[in-house]
């Protein structure tokens, strides 16, 4: 674990210089799997960038420049997963509720579905309701994942819950991101709604879930 810490500091330094190339290089040749280069890597660097902006010890803009370079590492480690994805198992959308501009989180968990054979589809940060139900509507995914961080969110994350969930075409609602791993989210979903309060707890899901139910991968 010694080697994988000095692994995200060193990135962690990568994406405050702007370094695309050698953050991208660190990731590359990690010799490990994709979920340990999101959490190890990717989740810890971000998280201490994040404590560093809370302390005044770097800029709002330091801050952002860090999160873009990431997002740029990991949509080129993720694409090769998506266009050898050519058969897949079901599909699955991610977004964030609506004021919520951190999807880094959410990229990962689409990353990893992608990796284990799901059609995804990521539709970013801040999308307020009534377009996550008409892109739903006309994609019918089998599943979809919400990401949110803060309490306040919880009563409009009620709301994404009991709106996607009764469509007619009755999708699966997944719920991640700092909120589900700091709060009580459960009694704001229903009975089918499946909290993962890390992607460890995401990747079991969807190991549990190969197999059980042929989902139809219509694109």
């Amino acid at each position: 674990m010694a080697v994988m810490t000095a692994k995200w500091k060193v990135f962690a330094d990568m994406l405050l210089n702007g370094d695309e190339q050698a953050a991208y290089q660190l990731v590359e040749e990690a010799d490990s799997d994709s979920l340990t280069i999101y959490v190890e890597i990717m989740t810890k660097a971000m998280q201490y960038i994040g404590e560093l902006w809370q302390k005044n010890r770097i800029t709002v803009a330091d801050e952002h420049l860090a999160t873009s370079v990431c997002d740029f590492v990991l949509s080129q480690y993720s694409f090769p997963f998506k266009r050898r994805n050519t058969f897949s198992k079901g599909k699955i959308m991610f977004l964030c509720l609506e004021e919520e501009q951190h999807m880094l989180g959410s990229k990962m968990a689409a990353a990893l579905c992608s990796e284990k054979g799901w059609k995804t589809r990521l539709l970013g940060a801040n999308l307020p309701l009534e377009y996550a139900l008409q892109q739903a509507a006309e994609w019918e995914p089998d599943v979809i994942g919400l990401s949110a961080a803060l309490s306040y969110r919880l009563p409009l994350l009620q709301g994404y819950i009991d709106s996607l969930e009764n469509l007619a075409f009755r999708p699966q609602v997944i719920v991640g991101g700092r909120i589900a791993g700091n709060y009580n989210v459960y009694k704001y979903g229903s009975e089918e709604t499946a909290i993962f309060d890390s992607l460890h707890a995401l990747d079991q899901w969807l190991d549990r879930s190969r197999g059980e139910v042929e989902i139809d991968g219509a694109s």
